[in-house]
Parts: C-alpha cells; structure tokens; sequence
C-alpha cells in the first residue's frame, strides 16, 4: 500500500506547484547580453516547476514513506555534481553522505552506489554503456562502477614523469569520450585536464588555460634584474574547475576566476571554438550541454543559469540569489547543471542540498525551434519561427541573426546584410558585404575601368591644351595665388612635413607655421576624429554610433595632446631646451599631419573592406601611427636642438610628467568629489536643523 500512497503524494505536490506558478513566474526575470555587452530583457526562458531534496517536493511524510520504500534516505548533503544519462536518470554525488544517488525520470525508483566504498565523492559521469565514473577526491582516485552499481576498479595517481612528480591527484570532476579516455579536473592541476587511458595511464595534458599578457609583468622584465625577478611569485594560469562532453566528443571546460572566456569548447587539437566576444561569468561553476549543442552554465556566485547557442553567443539568463525568501527559481550557490533530453534543466545546489527542476517556456521552445530548423538545413522552414520570435521581442538579436543566415543560405543577400547588420554580427556581416560586393563589382567593373581610363585620358588632354594654347590659366592662376597667401601656405606646411620633415621644422620656426594655422590644423583633427568615429565600418570599430559620446571622444584626443606639450615644454625648460611653449604647441601639431590628411581616407576605405582585408585596415592605422611617432620625435629634436640621446631622455621624461599630471588629476577629482559631497550633506543638515 505505501507505493501508491507515495505516487499520490508525489502527484499531489507536483500539482500544488503547478497551481503556484503565475505568482512565481510573476517575478521571475530573464534577459540576454547581445554582442556590444548590452543587457536586453527577454521572456521568460525556463520557469521553476519542483524541488527534489528527499522531502520538499514529496512532503515530510513522502520524504518517509519514499526512505522506508527505498530503505535509505534520500536527503542530500553538500552535493557537488549531477549528470543526466541516456535514459534519463539522475545521478548525484551526494558528497557529504560519500555515496552516489540515482533517480529514475519518475523519482519512485532508486538506488545508492558506491555507499562504503567512496570517501569524499564529487564528480560523476555515466557514459552510453552505463558505466559510472566518480571523481573521489577524498581518496585521491577516480573510481568505475559497472552498469550494475558493482566496483570494477579504481584509478589512482598516474606513474608517468610527464605527470608530474610533485603533482597530486586530487580529482574534483570527470569525464569520458567515447573511446573510454578519462579526463579529470584536479586540484592544482594548472597544466588543464588529465587525460588517462581505460586502464588509467597517463597519456597527457589537455585543454589548459594560458596566463595572457600582463603589463605589470612586461615592466617588471624591463627593468628588473634577474635576481630580482627569480624572487616575484610566479603567475600561472588558473586550471579547469569542471568539464562536460556532448554527443560528438567534443570536450568543454569551465574556469573560475578568469575574466573571458571562462567557457570554452575545445577540438582535438585543444583550441577554444566559441565566440570569444561574447559575455560569460568569471564565477561558473558547472556546465551542460543538450543535443542541439546548446550549453548551459550556473554561476556559483551570482546564482544565474545562461544558456549560450553552439556558437557560443547567449541565448537567455535566468535564475539568480536568493536573498533569503526561500523563492523557488533562485539559489544559494548553484554547483552542477544538468539537462534532460526532454529539455528540462535541474541545477544542484550544494548549500540547500536541493536540486531545483525548470521546464522551457513556449518562447524558448521556439527559440530552440528556430534554432534546430537551420542547423537541420531547413533555411525556409526556419524564418517563420525566427519571424515569430521577433514579433514577440524585437530586442532579441540572435533572431536578425538567426533570419540574416537563413536569407544568406538562400542567397539572399540584400536581406541578409540589413538583418546581420541591424544584429551587429560582425563575421556573418563580413561574409555577406563580401557576397554583396563581389555581385556589385562583377556588375559594374567594366564600368569603373573605364570611367577611370577616361579620367586620366582627359586630365591629360587638359594638361596638353593648357602647355600648348594656355587653356585654363585662369583657373590655375587663381590657384597659385590662393597657395601664396600666407595662411593657405602656411596650412599646406602640413603636406612639406610628410616628405622633409627635418627641414620642414627648421622652417616652421621660422614662419612658415603659425599659432592660428595650427590651431585651425587641430579643429580638422577633431573634426577627423568624430568622422573616424561615427563613419568607421563596425567590423572594425565595435562602436555603435548612436551610443557615442562626442565630447568624450574630443576630450580623449585634445586633454592627453594638450598634457603632451605642456609636459615637453616644462621638460624642456629644466634641459635646456631651446623650444618655445607655441614652437611645441604648433610643433606637436604638425607633427599629427599624417592622422589629420589620411585617417579620414582610411576611414572611407574601412567601408568597403570586409574581414579577409583587415589586415589592409590594421597596417594602414599602424603606418599613420609610426608615421605620427617619428615626426613627434624629429619635432623634439629639432625644435629644442638635442642630440638623439637627450631627444629619447626628453620624451621619456614628457611621458613620465603626464602619468604624474593624471594621478594628479585622479587625485584632485576624486577629493573635489568628496568635499562636494560633504559640502551637500552639511547644507543637508543645516537645512533640517534650521
């Protein structure tokens, strides 16, 4: 009698909290991070529907007649990791009763594996065959149980020297491909995953993470001795905190503590595949993959379950703290994530000992919907859904991305290009300018050939009739006697500056440049600036330009400029330097002659570039800027008459006058901002007292 009275409890809980979901879902959030950073509201994703703890969602007399049914007890204790099988069942490394529990997908039918047999067990892995992998951490092993639940053997620290003499084995997560290598997460282990043979040698590292440039470090080599150096603590990359395997093979891990790519989805050869401009949390703590390739991670700090697309870009995030409600939907700290093949996601959350279950709400199924459709192949099918799903929320961006690559596959261009660059998807933005272009060249190239070809037929005809019958002389006269006046020659200094400079400031100190035509070179730099800005193409910009701020754009340019020549002239001043304040000032300015007269070219250029010539772009900034440096150099040594070794002495003293200039700066804003605000409250306080 005490199976169908637990099935009626069960069925009686399950439907109390059915009942109890509008007023949940009332408050409960989801929202997406698009590619710009940029957090944007979404529809509900997945809503809460239970809570399996051994007595929540059967009641306390449930949670007694489940125990006495099974013959032990089904509450938890500091659960670390959960997986989902082929079958459906549950898996739990219920770390602090030091055993692994199973629940089959109608949570009536258990067992207990591994009870007397693991010592502190926190990670768990069940392959296709049904064998099941336990990373015991407190044994230092990991231990295989057959399909039955009986111990087949226990792998312990691998012999080989490559692993590492004074590396322990302190395994926290595992997994396995279908080749049967196992791959451990363990403590310390800063090389990446262990990845042992079925009988457990070793046959090397996989996936580790790098340490990535520091500055601080870069400096420090600089200067410091080697002595010295030898005494700095090491950096060394963080190592994987979990890992996960998908239904190809494909190995990800998660890392704790790093500020980007804190997810990754690693091939053969150990390389990240995913977007790596897109959002994911430095504080992850597990991650799940589903048989789309969708992934889904929970955040261990901020309580959040994201779902990213195959691609790595993120589809939805919800969940989030718990601040002391006990509300169904939110976490205390969220340890392992787990999805069925029916779709329902079950995060595990190790200091509630729960594992909380969430069913997908219409708009995510449509999402998926869409999303399986194009990976299917069926780009017609998929632009109904995609459609759909804008008309529900049209700030979702992944579906302009999802219609642009339908369009793109059917070879429509046109569309493909407004929905791509409405989504500010750069690389499938390229691929389609790059489709869009090579149409329209093939079209009109005969065209522009010859309208190039009859340009300089007739600039030469010009340039015939003007030596032999004198035929437009007015018009040059008019030139050359505009080029004579003394600001307009003056500006065109600028142009003298690109092919002498030597010479040119040797004759810019002696009226061939003056304060004003400086000043009015330093407006155009301006004015250059905001064109790059807002005209820049986004493949290489990142800007949107509807966000920019101008003023802080101009303010970037024109406070470091102006430090630059205060700092010179007063350096300048101690070293004998023989410049004058305007001599640096109109100095420094022709100096930026090549970002004046060709970023806006550049600019212009970027537009009709698409990605496979970015390195057209890149070199073309980096020649203005190297361009830029050594008139900047030829300007101190010539407007101060140094040798080469004081001109690098004075600029080196210029650059450390303006680092102390803005921590100065820093300073002095960050005090005014209190005085200010301690001024405000004492007039506070006047007032009320008064």
């Amino acid at each position: 009698m005490r199976k169908p009275t637990f099935c009626l409890l069960a069925g009686l809980a399950f439907s109390l909290l059915f009942a109890s979901m509008p007023a949940q879902a009332a408050s409960y959030e989801s929202f997406t991070i698009n590619a710009e950073g940029q957090f944007r509201p979404t529809q509900s994703a997945y809503l809460p529907i239970g809570i399996v703890d051994g007595h929540s969602i059967f009641g306390e007399e449930g949670a007694r007649l489940a125990a006495a049914d099974s013959g032990f007890s089904l509450e938890l204790d500091q659960p670390e990791d959960l997986f989902i099988d082929s079958r459906g069942h549950l898996f739990v490394a219920d770390t602090g009763n030091a055993r692994i529990l199973e629940l089959d997908e109608q949570g009536d039918k258990v067992r207990v594996i591994g009870e007397g047999e693991l010592d502190e067990p926190t990670g768990i892995y069940v392959d296709e065959a049904g064998s099941i992998y336990a990373a015991d951490y407190g044994a230092g092993q990991v231990v295989v149980f057959g399909p039955d639940g009986s111990k087949q053997r226990a792998i312990g620290k691998p012999e080989s020297l490559l692993f590492g003499k004074t590396n322990e084995f302190k395994p926290r997560k595992v997994a396995a491909d279908k080749r049967g290598n196992i791959y451990v997460v363990g403590e310390g282990l800063i090389q990446g995953l262990a990845e042992l043979s079925p009988d457990g040698d070793f046959l090397g590292y996989f996936g580790g993470n790098r340490t990535g440039f520091d500055l601080e470090r870069a400096v420090q080599k600089i200067f410091f001795t080697d002595k010295q150096l030898s005494q700095l603590s090491q950096k060394l990359p963080p190592s994987p905190s979990n890992l996960t395997v998908d239904q190809d093979g494909l190995i990800y891990t998660s890392t704790s503590g790093v500020e980007s790519n804190s997810i990754k989805k690693l091939n053969v050869a150990g390389d990240d595949l995913l977007n790596a401009s897109t959002y994911m949390s430095p504080t992850v703590a597990d991650i799940a993959v589903d048989g789309m390739g969708s992934i889904f991670a929970a955040d261990s700090v901020e309580g959040y379950i994201s779902v990213y697309d195959k691609d790595g870009s993120m589809l939805f995030s919800f969940g989030g703290n718990d601040t002391g409600y006990q509300r169904l939907g939110y976490f205390k700290s969220p340890s392992a994530i787990a999805v069925s093949g029916s779709g329902m996601v079950y995060v595990l959350d190790k200091e509630r000992a729960n594992i909380q279950l969430f069913k997908p709400t219409p708009f995510a199924q449509l999402v998926y919907k869409a999303i399986g459709l194009y990976l299917d192949g069926k780009y017609v099918q998929s632009l109904e859904p995609w459609r759909e799903v804008l008309r529900q929320n049209s700030l979702f961006d992944l579906a302009h991305v999802g219609l642009g690559l339908a369009y793109y596959k059917q070879g429509e261009y046109g569309k493909a290009f407004e929905e791509l660059k409405f989504a500010r998807n750069v690389n499938e933005y390229s691929n389609t300018y790059w489709e869009l272009r090579r149409a329209w060249m093939m079209s009109h190239l005969s065209k522009i050939l010859l309208a190039m070809a009859g340009a300089a037929a007739l600039w030469l005809l010009l340039r015939r009739l003007y030596r032999s019958k004198g035929f437009g002389a007015p018009v040059v006269r008019a030139a050359r006697r505009a080029k004579e006046r003394k600001l307009v020659g003056q500006l065109l200094h600028a142009f003298r500056m690109l092919r002498h400079p030597f010479d040119g400031y040797y004759e810019l100190e002696n009226g061939r440049a003056s304060v004003l035509s400086a000043t009015l070179l330093l407006l155009a730099m301006v004015a250059v600036r905001i064109y790059e800005v807002l005209g820049t193409n986004f493949i290489f910009s990142g800007v949107d330009p509807q966000r920019v701020n101008l003023l802080g754009e101009v303010l970037k340019l024109l406070l470091p400029f102006f430090a630059w020549v205060l700092c010179n002239y007063l350096v300048s001043v101690i070293n004998d330097g023989e410049g004058k304040f305007k001599d640096v000032y109109k100095g420094s300015v022709y100096a930026l002659s090549p970002y004046i007269l060709f970023s806006a070219p550049v600019t212009i250029m970027s537009n009709g570039l698409t990605l496979l010539e970015a390195v057209v772009y890149d070199y073309s900034r980096l020649f203005i800027l190297l361009w830029c440096l050594f008139l900047m150099v030829v300007m101190v040594k010539e407007i101060h008459g140094y040798e080469i070794k004081e001109t690098f002495k004075n600029i080196a003293m210029t650059i450390s006058g303006m680092a102390v200039m803005a921590l100065i700066a820093f300073i002095f804003f960050g005090l005014s901002n209190q005085v200010w605000d301690f001024v405000l409250s004492l007039a506070e306080e006047v007032k009320y007292r008064v």
